[in-house]
């Protein structure tokens, strides 16, 4: 492949070889065309300045007319021959007439004596040699008796034509190498800019920002050659905000207490942290390997397969007797995930302290507050008046004791991982009305409407029974208890993919500030109304549990005067979320 300069040189070359070869041809032939031309006139003038004077001496002695055109021939540098009209030479500049042969069949004589001018080259038969030749008739009134005929040698029109053709060689070899010398410079004053734009853009691919073009004589290159430095002076800027931001980024990635690793749709390692090369056991291992080569735990190596092929987005690993909380985001188009790992073994075993205490605790307690009521019902046969007002108080503080601790039993059933549900087909209205009956003569005691509603065609959903009755009777009790007039309603709808159930009371209602931690344990809007209602503070977390466990999800709205409503979402066909600590 040719380079710029090459190719650019041997065009100029080859346009220049052809000129010095075509303009001397071109010149030389139009020189010889014009001398021919100029020729012809020439001895078509001094033929016909002949012809008049011929005319009136054709009837001189041979002798005499050969001595007349004898001169003239000497004084015009011209032959000049007189034939007659049966092609006998009557006179000659040159030769003797009468050694000469008959012109009668000679191209130019045949046209003079038809009244033309005749134009012929040939060699002599006479001398010998070639010779241009120009006849005209001589008339005498309309006859022509005899024709005059100029000639001269094509010898000294070559050699004028060989001077000519010497001069334009010279000439032409001179523009020849002048017109090499000129094709060198601009074959170099363009490749050799083109040259420093290539070598430049090769020095900033090899990573050489520092390079730049110079500028030379054309005016386009120099344009272009600015706009290369520009670009490479704007790429090297970016490329030092590029590192700075990977440094940042690097800087980042370390300090990160939790374990991180980036990989492309390919499975491909594309970076990742020491403190996720420590837990996952990955160590040195390359960047860009496949996750399967890079990470040498098991369980790191299988979250992280089903992220690229389920799109898991988060889960729980247990892996070198830690435990780890794995979180999963792709990268918006790139077809890259990035995965966390967060150290939370400490967490999940205080967890599991506080379910153990809190089960064992509630354990402990059953038994002991279940003997104190019994014995404070015993005493209370025994007593009346003052006395029979403090065991009562005893009995309902034990009651409140008892609830608390079976929520916290409840809540402690609901956390522990190997807590299972009795899921079966459920045809939720049916659980509501069953569930609203319980609640109507206690409603009914506080003078307070419960109104029952449901949809048509609310579908069976699969779920455990007995923890849907907990969340009801949660939600309905709660309601009744801190409503003090007007009603209760709980109605059943479906929702897309979930069949709801709604709990709404005209009770005192709830500041906003309380709906963000209302299903916290033991967290209540107002204590002192609850001590005095019975709550335990624990009702709506066991609530949230549950509904959780069956992979739906629960709200609230509430502002104060205008009541509380629950809302409670369950899947329609799919399958409950396991329990999990």
């Amino acid at each position: 492949m040719k380079t710029i300069f090459q190719r650019s040189f041997s065009g100029f070359l080859v346009a220049i070889a052809i000129l010095a070869v075509l303009a001397p041809l071109l010149i030389y032939d139009t020189m010889r065309s014009r001398l021919n031309d100029l020729a012809v006139s020439n001895l078509t003038r001094t033929a016909e300045s002949l012809e008049y004077l011929m005319a009136r001496r054709l009837d001189e002695e041979p002798a005499r007319l050969d001595s007349l055109v004898d001169g003239m021939g000497e004084r015009l540098d011209f032959r000049v021959t007189v034939i007659s009209r049966d092609g006998t030479v009557l006179a000659d500049s040159e030769e003797d007439p009468d050694s000469m042969e008959n012109h009668r069949t000679r191209p130019e004589v045949i046209c003079a004596f038809n009244g033309l001018t005749g134009v012929s080259s040939r060699e002599s038969a006479t001398l010998g040699r070639e010779m241009l030749y120009v006849a005209v008739p001589v008339m005498v009134g309309d006859s022509i008796p005899a024709v005059i005929r100029t000639s001269l040698f094509f010898s000294e029109q070559r050699s004028m034509l060989h001077d000519i053709f010497v001069d334009i060689a010279i000439v032409m070899v001179v523009m020849l190498i002048a017109g090499l010398a000129v094709a060198l410079l601009i074959s170099r004053s363009v490749s050799v800019p083109v040259r420093n734009i290539a070598g430049a853009a090769r020095k900033v691919a090899e990573g050489d920002y520092s390079v730049r073009v110079p500028t030379g004589s054309i005016r386009d290159l120099n344009r272009l050659a600015a706009d290369m430095n520009g670009m490479i002076a704007r790429t090297d800027e970016l490329i030092g905000e590029l590192s700075d931001k990977n440094a940042s980024l690097d800087a980042i990635l370390k300090s990160i207490a939790g374990g991180l690793v980036v990989v492309d749709a390919e499975g491909r390692v594309v970076t990742a942290n020491g403190s996720f090369r420590l837990m996952s056991g990955a160590g040195d291992s390359e960047e860009g390997a496949s996750y399967l080569d890079f990470i040498a735990d098991r369980e790191f190596a299988d979250f992280t397969g089903r992220v690229l092929r389920e799109g898991v987005i988060s889960g729980e690993i247990s892996a070198g007797g830690r435990v780890y909380s794995a979180r999963a985001a792709e990268v918006p188009g790139t077809g890259q995930f990035v995965v966390t790992f967060r150290d939370v073994t400490d967490l999940v075993e205080t967890a599991r302290m506080k379910r153990d205490f809190a089960a064992n605790a509630s354990h402990e307690l059953r038994t002991p507050l279940t003997s104190i009521k019994g014995y404070a019902e015993t005493l209370l046969e025994g007593f009346s008046g003052e006395d029979s007002r403090y065991l009562k108080t005893i009995l309902r503080n034990t009651d409140r004791l008892i609830r608390i601790v079976d929520d916290m039993r409840t809540l402690a059933e609901l956390e522990h991982p190997m807590t299972s549900m009795d899921i079966s087909e459920v045809d939720l209205p049916r659980v509501v009305r069953d569930t609203a009956d319980l609640f109507r003569s206690r409603a009914a005691k506080k003078g307070l409407e419960l109104v029952v509603h449901s949809e048509d065609d609310v579908p069976v959903i699969m779920a455990d029974r007995f923890r849907i009755e907990q969340v009801l009777i949660n939600l309905v009790e709660n309601a009744i208890r801190y409503t003090g007039s007007g009603s209760v309603t709980v109605m059943t709808g479906h929702r897309g993919d979930f069949v709801t159930i709604v709990v709404s009371d005209t009770g005192p209602g709830m500041e906003e500030k309380h709906l963000s931690r209302i299903f916290e344990r033991f967290y209540v809007v107002d204590r002192a109304r609850s001590r005095s209602r019975g709550g335990t503070g624990l009702g709506l977390a066991i609530v949230k549990h549950i509904v959780t466990l069956h992979g739906g999800w629960v709200r609230v709205s509430s502002s104060p005067g205008s009541g509380s409503m629950f809302t409670v979402g369950l899947p329609t066909g799919i399958s409950p979320m396991p329990s999990s600590s």
